[in-house]
């Protein structure tokens, strides 16, 4: 009897506090909606299309009577200790949010000496405006006016979902209630208007809700109302001297941004010079152009892989390990870039292939696409090495921390993975010494590991 009403307090707590994140507002997709029709919830009830009836009358009111008591002694606990979770968990965001602000408040004062579009007044500002561009431009199905306001690559994806939206009939209503709240997060100033960027973070409550072609309202998936709270982290590119939006994350996937690095001037990137020094260097320490690495070292050797690069590395640079580590790096920055980016620096550190694995794996039709967010790479190891081949090939796994799901791109539904958990896993890359001197080693191949999406 106990674990029955046990199971009976832990469902109807998840029907409780379940709080679903918009899922359609300006760039959403209709993988949240199709849950009956009407705009009001009268009956609906809880989960995905199941009814919540009690019977009170005959036997009904004793089972009235125990789902009482359930609540009473499981669920409103358990409910109120969740509650007190979350109110710390906020309280905690709120104060990180804040530290970063004030830091990249006094970077933006910095950084606008150089260039006055990243003055924090004028970042809000265009932030909020852009904000509420874009979900009357959406709202009204207004493609070119979106072209203004949204990145060509992230538009592509957007596109994709009003076509989506516009098979079914359906019109994505969107509208912004009151002023959205702007917090300034991140900043990168790199000198050259198409590699800047800043990052705010979005919170701002929105009516949101699906129409049909008849203009019957299409109820959702999740039950929740037509009101609904965002809080998204919308990264900002430079396009003719204003600021366009480039990308967006959700509030968990997004909070890698609050610990990124702030560079202020195009000479604070400290990493990236380290790593274009010490490519420089292992291109001069290369063999001759003309020259078989055979010629010059022994190839017949024993032992690990990054053993095998060591030695490799004293006739040629570029077999360094710190050197295949930088290759792998930027190959990891890049990819993260291309979800919702340009693909451009992707395509320079991989062959084209390799690249539409990366972002479509598995899927030749490019109908879904998997989205990383906020990766770290963890650990890099040679697995093997074939210094013998035209091109030398090495073959690494990375291992990498971060947010990693599979996304219908017509939709928006998540296909696997998921997009609020932070998971751990490997990727398998082999590289070819066959890049430009600032790039020698590019990926060529990449192997999909059990498990993933």
């Amino acid at each position: 009897m106990r674990r029955a009403l046990n199971a009976t307090a832990a469902a109807i707590l998840v029907a409780l506090i379940a709080a679903p994140d918009a899922l359609a507002r300006a760039g959403g997709g209709s993988s949240g909606f199709g849950f009956g029709r009407g705009g009001g919830s009268f009956g609906r009830g809880f989960g995905h299309g199941h009814f919540f009836f009690i019977p009170v009358g005959g036997g009904g009111g004793v089972l009235l009577f125990i789902l009482v008591l359930v609540v009473v002694l499981f669920v409103l606990p358990r409910l109120m200790m969740w509650w007190r979770r979350q109110q710390s968990a906020g309280a905690a965001s709120r104060r990180r949010v804040g530290q970063r602000e004030r830091r990249v408040e006094l970077a933006a004062a910095e950084a606008a000496e150089d260039d006055a579009a990243f003055a924090s007044d004028q970042v809000r500002l265009q932030a909020a405006r852009l904000f509420v561009d874009i979900q009357s431009a959406w709202d009204a199905r207004d493609r070119v006016r979106l072209r203004g306001l949204v990145a060509p690559e992230l538009l592509a994806e957007w596109e994709r979902r009003l076509d989506d939206f516009d098979r079914k009939g359906w019109h994505n209503r969107v509208q912004p209630l009151g002023e959205p709240s702007i917090e300034y997060v991140g900043l990168i100033n790199r000198g050259d208007d198409r590699a800047d960027r800043v990052v705010v973070r979005v919170e701002a409550r929105l009516r949101d809700y699906v129409e049909d072609a008849s203009g019957q309202r299409v109820g959702r998936v999740d039950g929740a109302g037509e009101t609904s709270r965002v809080r998204e982290f919308w990264t900002l590119v430079k396009r003719d001297g204003h600021w366009i939006l480039q990308s967006i994350e959700q509030g968990g996937e997004g909070a890698h941004r609050l610990s990124e690095g702030l560079v202020v001037t195009p000479w604070d990137d400290e990493q990236a010079m380290r790593d274009e020094a010490l490519v420089q260097g292992a291109v001069q320490d290369a063999v001759p152009e003309g020259t078989k690495l055979a010629e010059v070292a022994d190839l017949d050797f024993n032992g690990d892989g990054r053993a095998a690069a060591l030695d490799l590395s004293l006739a040629d640079g570029r077999f360094a390990p710190d050197v295949l580590e930088v290759a792998a790096r930027r190959a990891v920055a890049a990819w993260a870039d291309a979800v919702d980016g340009d693909q451009g620096a992707l395509l320079g550190l991989s062959h084209p292939d390799a690249a539409r694995e990366l972002l479509h794996p598995g899927d030749p039709s490019e109908r879904t696409r998997l989205v990383v967010r906020g990766l770290d790479v963890r650990h890099i190891s040679i697995v093997s090495l074939d210094p013998a081949s035209e091109p030398a090939t090495m073959t690494i796994d990375v291992e990498l921390a971060g947010r990693r799901y599979l996304e219908d791109r017509d939709t928006a539904a998540v296909v696997a993975g998921s997009q609020s958990r932070a998971i751990t896993f490997t990727e398998r890359w082999t590289l070819a010494l066959d890049g430009p001197d600032d790039q020698p080693w590019r990926v060529v191949a990449v192997r999909t590991p059990a498990g993933r999406p």
